[in-house]
């Protein structure tokens, strides 16, 4: 079955799923005749020609291009989910098993977010309780730097709304207690997460039937499941505390400042942040 065809079959398919943004399927339209365009180059136009190899070629294609780490995850991302689409809903044969090299990251230093790709994280539809739910987590990630333990742990009445705060490190936290100021976008989602919400639970993030999230793995799940709705790479709530302290470093505070804001003890745990002074 030849790619081009193919490509504009699983472009129709994008633009009626539900969970992916227009801007998304728009990006991976365009993404992917990019990676038809690489193949055709190399004389591959039918999609059972395409391999492993031809997949890692793209990549490293991309990066000897200079392109920006966001560029090359989102077209690897692109990449990848039209070639599973092809494998389960296709009568193509084609044989993707493994490609696991697709999900290693591009390197080995802290991985935070700039600001295009914070902006595509949250790009997902926000019209259901649990996407609102999600759209409020990362973003308190990203304007606090809060812990998945910690935000397992917040209340309700631990959000300020009008003063624009959230009260952090509460009983039962190893991180010092803290008052964060909140954004004017995070405040909005919050509103209408908590005005969407029936329930009276007193926690902040609940699942299903109302109840509190127990684990931090279901946290990062729901996360994971709003990186893959955009066509991003995987991040982890690590990436996101670690996005809020580039942020805040780069805005001017100094280490003593990052240490207060993130609870911890002493500078020595945030070092490594050091170059951002």
């Amino acid at each position: 079955m030849e790619v081009l065809p193919l490509i504009s079959e699983f472009s129709a398919h994008l633009k009626e799923d539900p969970d992916t943004s227009p801007r998304t399927a728009e990006f991976y339209e365009a993404d992917l005749k990019e990676f038809a365009r690489f193949l055709a180059e190399r004389r591959v136009f039918d999609v059972e020609e395409v391999g492993v190899g031809a997949v890692m070629d793209f990549r490293n294609y991309l990066l000897e291009e200079k392109r920006k780490r966001f560029t090359v995850y989102r077209k690897d991302a692109a990449v990848r989910r039209f070639l599973e689409w092809v494998r389960t809903g296709t009568d193509a044969e084609v044989d993707l098993d493994p490609i696991e090299p697709m999900h290693q990251p591009l390197d080995q230093q802290i991985v935070f977010l700039e600001d295009e790709e914070a902006e595509q994280l949250l790009s997902f539809p926000q019209n259901t309780l649990d996407a609102l739910r999600d759209a409020a987590v990362i973003r308190l990630m990203l304007d606090t730097g809060v812990t998945v333990g910690e935000i397992r742990g917040l209340l309700k009445s631990d959000l300020d709304l009008d003063a624009a705060q959230v009260q952090l490190g509460g009983p039962g936290s190893h991180l010092a207690p803290r008052a964060r100021p909140l954004s004017e976008g995070t405040v909005q989602t919050l509103r209408r997460y908590l005005g969407a919400r029936k329930d009276e639970t007193p926690e902040l993030v609940i699942g299903r039937a109302a109840r509190p999230v127990t684990t931090s793995k279901a946290l990062q799940s729901a996360i994971w499941k709003r990186c893959d709705a955009v066509g991003m790479w995987r991040v982890s709530p690590m990436v996101l505390r670690h996005t809020f302290a580039v942020r805040l470093l780069k805005r001017g505070a100094t280490l003593n400042e990052l240490k207060e804001a993130l609870g911890v003890r002493d500078t020595s745990n945030i070092g490594v942040y050091r170059k951002f002074v």
